[in-house]
């Protein structure tokens, strides 16, 4: 099996399809949630059905699915070691297919009879990299069409290898006017300390959500191999606690990515200590790319101590998409 990598979609042996998170897993599987399974919906393969397993994209929906499986499929939830928390994991021995988003792209572009929405997606990924001056080869397709269980209501979920790839069609993306302000105003409803002061601050900068030719798509970034730069087992992660700080964004490229992580600099009081924190890591995309160098941001979440293994150095670090501070975690920028 070749190098699995974030948003690549695993199947296992039930027909559970499961979306890959990150670049970084245990040995024997991979950290990936259960998104379409077995059921009545519209997601069709020939005579076989789907549902989304999930209600909406939620850390609490999120939690809520996993106690769910920890009672009735207990085989895919992990409690992992180094990150000392419990997270959705596909074991190797339960998958039965492997699906690539960059090969499922490749196959897309030369399927010769293609439905309504296959001609859309393959037509804008054609245009978004024409206009950046983007090779197709760093591009790849995601979510249900990946699966070849679309519908016609599905949305495009589009990949794009590499940070600097992304800029620039992120960029593309307003120029050409297709920026789904509606839905993405909608899904900002639901985070109100973001919508604090100055809503259309934020809005303005969430530039990979769209529409083209009627139906809504995504553009989400993917490490190239040369961004690749942690293997598992390097850094041990504990839990000190629920804390809140104010920190100021430092560096924000490694933001577009899942993680999304920002290099920040801050302290919080734990008791008597004053820990100082480097890192502030997002899984709720909604974080992606947001803030900008010399900002800051209120944060309130999971602090924990990050420890290297190899040196035994250690840093502080908030993570925000966590289950531990679900419904209670947020990040305000401040003024």
């Amino acid at each position: 099996m070749e190098k699995i990598r974030d948003k690549d979609y695993l199947e296992t042996v039930d027909n559970w399809m499961f979306c890959v998170v990150g670049e970084v897993h245990p040995p024997d599987g991979f950290f990936a949630y259960p998104k379409y399974v077995p059921g009545e919906g519209p997601w069709k393969r020939g005579n076989q059905s789907f549902k989304r397993i999930f209600k909406e994209y939620s850390i609490v929906e999120f939690k809520r699915i996993l106690e769910e499986l920890k009672k009735s499929r207990s085989e895919y939830v992990i409690y992992d070691h180094m990150i000392n928390a419990e997270m959705f994991f596909t074991p190797r021995s339960k998958i039965l297919r492997y699906y690539n988003c960059r090969e499922g792209l490749r196959k897309l572009l030369e399927k010769d009879k293609k439905d309504r929405l296959e001609e859309v997606a393959v037509e804008l990924v054609h245009i978004l990299s024409q206009h950046s001056d983007t090779s197709l080869e760093d591009f790849g397709i995601t979510g249900s069409i990946l699966l070849g269980i679309h519908y016609e209501k599905s949305d495009i979920d589009i990949v794009v290898y590499g940070g600097e790839n992304f800029w620039k069609i992120s960029s593309l993306i307003e120029e050409l006017g297709y920026i789904d302000l509606e839905s993405i105003s909608k899904k900002l409803h639901r985070y109100p300390h973001l919508m604090c002061g100055d809503p259309s601050k934020i809005i303005n900068r969430i530039k990979y959500r769209g529409v083209y030719r009627g139906v809504r798509f995504s553009v989400n970034a993917i490490r190239s191999e040369e961004e690749l730069h942690e293997e598992y087992g390097e850094y041990c992660y504990n839990r000190v606690g629920i804390a809140k700080a104010i920190l100021e964004i430092v560096d924000s490229r490694e933001s577009i990515f899942t993680p999304s992580i920002y290099t920040v600099r801050g302290s919080v009081e734990m008791g008597s200590e004053k820990l100082f924190v480097q890192k502030l890591i997002c899984y709720d995309g909604m974080y992606t790319a947001l803030f900008r160098p010399g900002e800051y941001v209120e944060v309130y979440g999971k602090l924990e101590e990050v420890r290297e293994i190899k040196s035994g150095r250690k840093f502080y670090s908030f993570l925000i998409g966590s289950f531990d501070a679900a419904g209670i975690e947020y990040i305000k920028l401040l003024k």
